[in-house]
């Protein structure tokens, strides 16, 4: 991940909902070898700017699959 580039800004949009980059299923944290958060997207295999990813979305925006089961469903 460290040696992605960054997500353009044009394919990303403001949002204040819960469909934000977070809230996605693409969506990929870790951290670098100074240990420095890196936030990116998985299937575009390119990082977020700093705090982007808890207010811009896009149209590869997919719900997680603890939205739709619950977070751990085999608990139930």
């Amino acid at each position: 991940m460290e040696e992605w580039g960054y997500v353009d800004e044009r394919e990303l949009s403001n949002c204040r909902c819960s469909s934000v980059c977070v809230a996605c299923q693409h969506f990929r944290h870790g951290v670098d070898q100074h240990c420095h958060t890196l936030v990116a997207c998985n299937i575009r295999q390119r990082l977020l700017q700093q705090g982007h990813h808890l207010t811009k979305t896009c149209k590869l925006w997919a719900p997680t699959w603890q939205s739709t089961a619950g977070w751990a469903p085999e608990m139930g």
